[in-house]
Formats: C-alpha cells, sequence, structure tokens
C-alpha cells in the first residue's frame, strides 16, 4: 500500500476535471472540462484523446478515494494544557505505572513503570529518551509538517502521547478517556517525510505518527507493510555494508541479533519489539557507556545480563563497533507483568567495520581491542565471566561466504576477512595466553 505522500505526488501528474461529450448537427464531439486557478475550461478535444484522458482521469479519482480513505483513519491529536504541563498518567498499555503533577512524580510502580521513570523520577527524562532528534534536517521539516511550535525538545513526543512503536508506554493527560487501542499507530502518512524530507503533506493539525518518538541522528522513517512495522534507515555504501555483515556474522557467531535487509536505495529492519517492550540502556545508566559502569550495574542486577553484555562487548570489539552507546543497548521487558527478559539483540552497527576506518586492524594494533582488554583484566567478575561464553570455532571461508552474499561489493575483502578471523580468534581464546 503506497504512503500518502506517494499517492499525492501520483495524483498531481494526472489530469482533473471530466469528459464530456456533444451530439452536434449529426456530430460527435468530445470535450475535456476542468478547473484551473479557480477558473473553469472547457477544450474539444478528438476521440482518441477523450479515450486516454478518461482512462487518466478515472485513475486519479480512485488515488482520490484512497487518500480519503488514508486521512479518514488519522487521528488529530492536540496538546492539551494538562499535557504541557506534564499533568497526568503514564500508562503500559491501560496499565497505570506513574503519575505526575506539573512534572513532579506523585506515586511510581517499581514493577511496571519505565526504568528511567523508576530511576530518576523524572517524566522530563523520560520523555527526552523518546524524543525526535531535531538535529536531523528531516526531523526539523517534520516538526514544520506537523505545525510543532514547542521550542522544548522533550515534550515533542506529546503530540502522539509519547506513544512508540518499541514499547507500549505513553503519556494520559489528566481527564483523558482515552484507552490504549485508541492511539495505537495505524498509518505510516509521514514515512516520507521523515526518511526522505517529503513535504507534500503540509497540514495545519497535527497528526498521531510515531516519527516524533523515532530517536537517532540518521535520516530514518517507520514504514507498515502488512501489518508489520519496518524501520528505514539512510546511509552510504559503506555504512549500509558494515550493517548487513554485522547483522549476517552476529547470526553465524550466535549472537542474537535483528536483521538488516536493503529496500532500494535504503536499509530496513523489522521492529524487534513487536509484543515486548524495548528499554535503552540509558535508562540505568544514563550517558555513562564506559565498559566497568555498564557491566557493574548489569552484574548487580542479573549475572545473565551481565555475560550476554559481554558478549555484545566483544563482538564490538571484533567488528571495530565504536558507537555502542547506550541508546543503541539496552533490555527487553515482558508487557504483561514488567519482568525484564534478556537484553535486546544486537542492533545498529552501521559505524562499524569500514564505516569510519580505511583499513581494520589486526587485534594485538587494535586500540579499541586494547581498551576492551584492559577492561577485563582489571575487572575480575567480568573477567572470569568472559571464560564462561562458549565462543563458536569459525572458519575463514565462512566470514568470506557472508561478503560473498552481500550484494554490496567493497575493497580489500581478502584482507578484511583475515582481520576479522584474527581478531575473533584472537579475542575469544586471549585468556588462554599467559603472555598477553
Amino acid at each position: 500500500m503506497k504512503t500518502l505522500s506517494e499517492l499525492l505526488a501520483n495524483k498531481n501528474y494526472l489530469p482533473q476535471g471530466n469528459i464530456y461529450k456533444k451530439n452536434i448537427n449529426g456530430k460527435t464531439y468530445f470535450y475535456h472540462q476542468y478547473f484551473s486557478n479557480g477558473k473553469r475550461y472547457s477544450k474539444i478535444i478528438d476521440t482518441k484523446t477523450a479515450l486516454e484522458l478518461k482512462e487518466k482521469i478515472l485513475e486519479r479519482k480512485q488515488i482520490e478515494k484512497s487518500i480519503n480513505n488514508l486521512r479518514s483513519k488519522e487521528r488529530v491529536v492536540n496538546l492539551s494544557k494538562s499535557a504541557d504541563s506534564l499533568t497526568g498518567t503514564v500508562m503500559m498499555g491501560n496499565r497505570e505505572v506513574a503519575e505526575f503533577k506539573n512534572g513532579d512524580l506523585i506515586w511510581v510502580d517499581d514493577d511496571y513503570a519505565p526504568l528511567i521513570i523508576v530511576r530518576t523520577h523524572s517524566l522530563e527524562n523520560f520523555l527526552s529518551l523518546r524524543t525526535l532528534d531535531i538535529s536531523r534536517t528531516n526531523a526539523r521539516i517534520l516538526k514544520k509538517v506537523l505545525n510543532i511550535n514547542t521550542n522544548e525538545e522533550y515534550k515533542i513526543p506529546l503530540f502522539s502521547y509519547a506513544l512508540s512503536i518499541s514499547d507500549n508506554y505513553w503519556f494520559k493527560p489528566k481527564q483523558s478517556k482515552l484507552k490504549y487501542n485508541d492511539i495505537i499507530f495505524n498509518n505510516d502518512n509521514y514515512f516520507d517525510t521523515s526518511l526522505k524530507g517529503d513535504s507534500t503533506l503540509i497540514s495545519d493539525k497535527t497528526r498521531h505518527t510515531p516519527e516524533l518518538t523515532t530517536t537517532g541522528s540518521y535520516e530514518k522513517g517507520w514504514k507498515l507493510i502488512n501489518n508489520e512495522w519496518w524501520l528505514y534507515k539512510s546511509g552510504n555504501k559503506n555504512e549500509y555494508f558494515s550493517e548487513l555483515f554485522s547483522s549476517k556474522f552476529a547470526k553465524l557467531i550466535g549472537l542474537k541479533t535483528v536483521e538488516y535487509e536493503m529496500d532500494g536505495d535504503y536499509i530496513r529492519t523489522k521492529n524487534f519489539a513487536k509484543t515486548l517492550n524495548f528499554e535503552p540502556m540509558a535508562s540505568i545508566a544514563g550517558d555513562n557507556e564506559e565498559y566497568n559502569n555498564v557491566f557493574n550495574l548489569l552484574f548487580k542486577m542479573n549475572k545473565r545480563f551481565a555475560k550476554e553484555y559481554l558478549f555484545i562487548a566483544f563482538f564490538d570489539a571484533v567488528t571495530y563497533n565504536i558507537d555502542r552507546h547506550n541508546e543503541n543497548l539496552g533490555f527487553l521487558r515482558s508487557r504483561k507483568n514488567g519482568k525484564i527478559l534478556s537484553l535486546a539483540p544486537n542492533f545498529d552497527n552501521n559505524l562499524s567495520l569500514i564505516s569510519t576506518t580505511n583499513s581494520l586492524k589486526y587485534a594485538k594494533e587494535c586500540g579499541f581491542v586494547k581498551v576492551f582488554l584492559k577492561f577485563l583484566r582489571n575487572n575480575e567478575n567480568a573477567l572470569n565471566l568472559y571464560k564462561t561464553i562458549s565462543f563458536k570455532k569459525i572458519e575463514k571461508n565462512e566470514i568470506e561466504a557472508i561478503f560473498n552474499n552481500i550484494d554490496i561489493r567493497v575493497k580489500n575483502t581478502n584482507d578484511l576477512v583475515e582481520k576479522i578471523y584474527d581478531r575473533y580468534t584472537f579475542l575469544s581464546t586471549f585468556f588462554n595466553n599467559k603472555d598477553i
């Protein structure tokens, strides 16, 4: 199904008006009647042109019907005064999990509420973790198209009740009678605006869209395909290759990962939290992404989570993913009982491998690897837990097969295969070498 912006663009290429015929003195004449700039025009045309125009006009009317159907499904959202003053309830589905008055916490359910609220008691912090990044050019275009005038970035999500594709938390303003099913996203009308900067649809009303809670600095957008949400992201050739390789390599070595694929000029992946809640590591660790800080917090929570984190950190060292911050790492929680189930699968590796460097280094020469090893040597709990990870034995030809199965061609494939294999082998066995 085409997006609203695509339908509008297609409509503009088709003629409008109607075709009429008149019989004059026994002869049949065809006329194309239409309005332009407020004036009515009637142009005589031949039979062949009349048939062609009639077909195109019919196509335009069918498109206009589809546009009306899409617009009828849109929900107009006005930021109420109680929401603007941060007075209302944070919900998990239809369950109340925290209440605020003028931004001050009244009460919180520690078992179900978002982790950032449990830790900081701040609604502003919760909203800030799920707000549109207006450093993105297209995000600023989207903000204008939706007529969002607030200068307080953390309030932007409130225009869509702070609802996100990646969880079922939302903000219910005081005295609102809305239910969760009333606000579930049901269209991707602003996908083209968010991903491509298309400003075709300009409205004086704010509409309900998942793009307002789509974080990150790269241009991206959510597309609804056969009732499945897909996240599309833009980038360059090396970033696409790195993302595709990292996903396939993670799968090879047994690391839980989301899968990426190309769709035209963009890379995409399905929503991995369709039935669960994703919460970023920033919810418990803030901006401090240092190995020791994240590991120690997880080790206190659950040793299994800490072990999962070490596997991800190992993977990052192998693939030179220097962009593992606390918002592309996190937890999966049950929507039924709020229980933290595991770390989220590996995702967002577009700045790994060759995207930020011309040549990957061997393990012993890489400063990033040395930092990771230093952390392990200086953290006894981490080192002991790391030794319990069952690293799969892999062969060079398995890595080469991944390269060959990616349609994007890159330079120095043999060199990359050699160095990835070296880094993987070194890091998965280094603790057996007393000289290191």
